[in-house]
């Protein structure tokens, strides 16, 4: 099959045309899988969670407004939203993205890993307010940079100093104030979004 237009494959999915939807599957499939891998860090729960995408696409599609945005940027944004899901359900937290941090290193040296939910609001709490904000828009809810400047009513770099800043105070706040940190190994299950 040749590649097919835009309009080809929003039309072939919404009309559930098998070898579309074949196509989509077959071209898009093992870049989701990848991307849900990296986000979840489990592949058992990857696999899931790709079938959940597709599904989800089908079910959708005759809802489908075409913004003339790549059939991939929906797709993908199926894939964040069910792995948002998805750890939310698990009650877990997961570690901040690599390329946010001031070395684009290691992620986790804001967050130990025995660290559970509840500890983390007490660094939360510790912020003031706009770190708060963009950190719980970022992290908490697992929005992109792009939707939290859109939250914030800021530019996108604007936003991403702002999480810049925010998590080297945090990171200072846990070194010099270990006492906001009670009990690190006890495990609490998350607030509700």
């Amino acid at each position: 099959m040749t590649v097919p237009s835009h309009h080809d494959l929003i039309t072939g999915l919404q009309q559930r045309d098998p070898q579309i939807v074949s196509w989509i599957y077959e071209t898009y499939g093992p870049r989701v899988y990848h991307y849900l891998c990296r986000r979840l860090g489990d592949a058992e729960l990857a696999r899931d969670a790709h079938s959940e995408v597709f599904i989800r696409l089908l079910e959708r599609a005759t809802h489908y407004e075409d913004r003339g945005l790549p059939l991939t940027a929906w797709l993908f944004h199926l894939a964040r939203d069910q792995a948002a899901n998805i750890r939310r359900r698990a009650g877990r937290f997961v570690p901040l993205e690599a390329g946010d941090t001031e070395h684009d290193g290691d992620p986790e040296t804001l967050l130990a890993p025995q660290w559970d939910w509840e500890h983390l609001q007490y660094v939360l709490a510790a912020l003031p307010d706009h770190y708060r904000r963009v950190l719980w828009l970022r992290f908490g809810y697992d929005l992109s940079l792009e939707e939290t400047a859109r939250q914030l009513g800021c530019t996108v770099s604007a936003a991403k100093a702002l999480q810049h800043r925010a998590m080297i105070l945090a990171r200072k706040l846990v070194r010099e104030q270990p006492e906001l940190i009670p009990n690190p190994r006890r495990t609490y299950q998350p607030p509700m979004a």
